[in-house]
């Protein structure tokens, strides 16, 4: 299976994306949006039904689980190298949220337009079931680094257990595996929750720095979280391909390298502003990796 990209097209799937995070900093300072009410509605309503319906979705025939599962794992590991490094740069909460921001990337908000609109639907799936293992990661492990920024270890776990995305996948795995068949129009309503899974989550970047009318720049963060999402994280597709390159196609190695190279995840603004750990930090940082990513991402794919 081969991969024949349009890196004119990808250009422009990219701009729309980072468009949508300019009119999320203009909506807010027009109206002056709530970002925080918007990360909530992400957080504990429209993640959980794209994580939901995602699940139950997915094609049957190939086990896209073991994608899921690496995901998982690759993410936390990086997230925990980036933790004992942030321990050493930093004496505050902010080495948190080096750590989460260290052990994702926008596959979501991001990543999920771009690998529907560039590849196949197997591909498609593909990039889908990476994408529930980093959403995995941010809301469990990844969760618990930044809320450790404010809280003890039981009461980040208490938050924990709380999320409803995590009960959201196991559901979907329990009906899937049954022989209970949901109806069609439920299914039909919940995939509309993906719409609104992309774009609140770009706007919700543009709307958290519209709340800062001073910006005090951490240069510290924004340079060592950019440098661990445009150097680490490429390096970490790289070695994934080496190693696991003989049982994946040309299409998951593309889908592998796209969700390494997308910039910093939008989930990072949307769980420190849910959790109120350095939003402004992380906002600053994520929109910035977001304009990046309209050279950087095109750049990455025309090396296929």
């Amino acid at each position: 299976m081969g991969v024949d990209l349009d890196l004119f097209d990808v250009l422009l799937r990219v701009l729309f994306l980072v468009s949508i995070a300019f009119l999320g900093f203009f909506s807010g300072k027009k109206f002056n949006l709530d970002q925080r009410e918007m990360s909530i509605l992400l957080v504990y309503i429209i993640s959980p039904a794209v994580m939901f319906v995602s699940v139950l979705e997915a094609p049957s025939g190939r086990n896209y689980f073991n994608f899921t599962i690496g995901a998982f794992f690759v993410c936390s590991i990086t997230a925990t190298f980036a933790l004992l490094i942030g321990k050493i740069l930093w004496k505050d909460s902010t080495k948190y949220l080096f750590a989460f921001s260290g052990g994702t990337g926008n596959t979501g908000y991001f990543g999920l337009p771009l690998a529907i609109g560039i590849f196949d639907e197997i591909g498609a799936a593909v990039a889908v079931f990476i994408i529930l293992g980093v959403n995995l990661y941010e809301f469990s492990y990844g969760y618990f680094l930044t809320s450790r920024g404010r809280n003890s270890i039981s009461e980040s776990f208490n938050r924990i257990i709380k999320l409803p995305i995590i009960y959201s996948f196991i559901i979907a795995l329990l009906i899937r595996d049954s022989s209970l068949n949901l109806d069609k129009i439920l299914v039909d309503g919940l995939n509309n929750f993906k719409g609104a899974y992309s774009i609140l989550g770009m706007m919700v970047i543009g709307v958290t720095l519209s709340k800062f009318h001073k910006f005090e720049m951490d240069w510290k963060y924004f340079l060592c979280a950019l440098g661990w999402k445009f150097i680490v994280w490429p390096l970490v597709a790289v070695f994934l391909i080496i190693v696991f390159g003989k049982n994946l196609d040309m299409v998951e190695r593309a889908i592998i390298l796209l969700m390494c190279t997308v910039p910093m995840a939008g989930n990072v603004v949307v769980i420190a502003n849910e959790l109120g750990v350095h939003p402004e930090k992380a906002a600053t940082a994520v929109m910035a990796s977001t304009i990046l990513a309209i050279v950087t991402v095109p750049v990455v794919l025309s090396m296929l």
